[in-house]
């Protein structure tokens, strides 16, 4: 069997969710499966080998430099033809037409649910391609039991035939170096501090943070810093005019950083006193976990996909209170890590679990 898996992404200068799925994955799937023929296509192979790295099962192929609708509509189709694929793995949008068995991972129609946080366009193209995409393919994956239930609420699928690959955080986030992490950390002229990583949006909820941390100053006098790493995707209002309202000394205090890369990411995590992740609406929520298995607390909002992270016990909370937000905080400064928060995300969200409930659905299939 040869399954090609679209790698595009990881040509992208930043790391998303879709790339932490196809590296978590597709890290474990060749080693489980050494029958299966895995094709990687993106244009910088280099960069994809890192990733996925060697064997006699693990192949590359180079995407041309043209845009999405080239790629779907006439590369793709192409290359399962000269190398005659049998599988291919796409996220969220699939060629119009397919010329081999196809599998597509809708992570999230959270617009559908959510709409006064997508742009109109986007709501109306994607609302097209995604339920195309999701109710032509032959496999259909999503990454938590609430994406599955909106999926087949809104696009009249039979839950039974949804299948939840999760999420997962790699193992590495657990050997943090703390001491390289605090001296990273006070080069940057940062001490004590509050994280948030994510990309910039209203969904995102920024604003939530800062409005909780500007309380806490005039309540407690607050003396951490606030950091928050993810680049700009939709405008916020709200958290600029919050942001434009502060005095001169508070936004000294208020880093905004639109891009880390991986090495610079893992050390933020580990020198923070706390992460917070207050977003208003996920498929999933990846970086709460991460956090966690880097052994830091955690204040995580209890909403749509984020309820399932039971582990956050008192913790997860209902971010709209605001009372019961500020008092999370504080008691989750004051607070010592749970290290068995870090043995139920790993029991629970494993990439080899994942991989092998995919291939598991894989195998079902052809044997039908």
């Amino acid at each position: 069997m040869r399954l090609l898996v679209d790698c595009h992404c990881f040509d992208e200068k930043t790391t998303e969710g879709i790339n932490t799925y196809i590296k978590g994955i597709y890290t474990e799937a060749p080693k489980l499966a050494p029958n299966i023929d895995f094709y990687f296509a993106a244009r910088d192979v280099e960069n994809i080998r890192n990733i996925f790295g060697k064997g006699k099962n693990i192949h590359y192929i180079q995407l041309s430099d043209c845009n999405k609708f080239y790629r779907l509509l006439l590369e793709f189709p192409q290359i399962i033809k000269k190398y005659n694929i049998d599988w291919a793995h796409y996220q969220y949008t699939a060629p119009l037409w397919k010329n081999c068995k196809t599998i597509v991972t809708l992570h999230d129609i959270l617009f559908k649910d959510f709409p006064q946080y997508f742009p109109w366009r986007y709501r109306l193209i994607k609302g097209l391609t995604f339920k195309k995409s999701a109710t032509d393919t032959d496999i259909l994956c999503t990454v938590s039991n609430y994406s599955k239930d909106r999926i087949a609420y809104h696009f009249n699928i039979p839950s039974d035939k949804i299948v939840v690959t999760p999420n997962a955080v790699s193992e590495e986030f657990k050997h943090i170096d703390e001491e390289n992490a605090k001296k990273f950390v006070k080069d940057k002229g940062i001490n004590n501090y509050i994280l948030y990583v994510s990309r910039r949006e209203p969904r995102k909820n920024q604003t939530e943070v800062l409005k909780a941390w500007k309380r806490l100053i005039v309540k407690n006098g607050f003396s951490h810093d606030l950091v928050f790493i993810g680049r700009p995707t939709i405008p916020s209002k709200d958290f600029n005019d919050v942001y434009n309202n502060l005095t001169i000394t508070e936004k000294e205090h208020v880093h905004i950083i639109d891009n880390a890369p991986f090495y610079e990411l893992k050390m933020w995590y580990k020198a923070t006193s706390l992460f917070i992740y207050p977003a208003l609406a996920e498929g999933f929520g990846i970086p709460p976990i991460e956090a966690a298995m880097a052994g830091v607390p955690v204040v995580c909002n209890n909403a749509t996909a984020m309820g399932d992270f039971t582990f956050f016990g008192d913790n997860l909370v209902d971010i709209t209170d605001q009372e019961n937000l500020d008092s999370a905080i504080i008691n989750a400064l004051n607070s010592p890590f749970n290290p068995e928060v870090r043995d139920l995300i790993s029991s629970r969200y494993n990439w080899q679990n994942s991989a092998q409930t995919l291939l598991t659905a894989l195998i079902s299939y052809q044997s039908v």
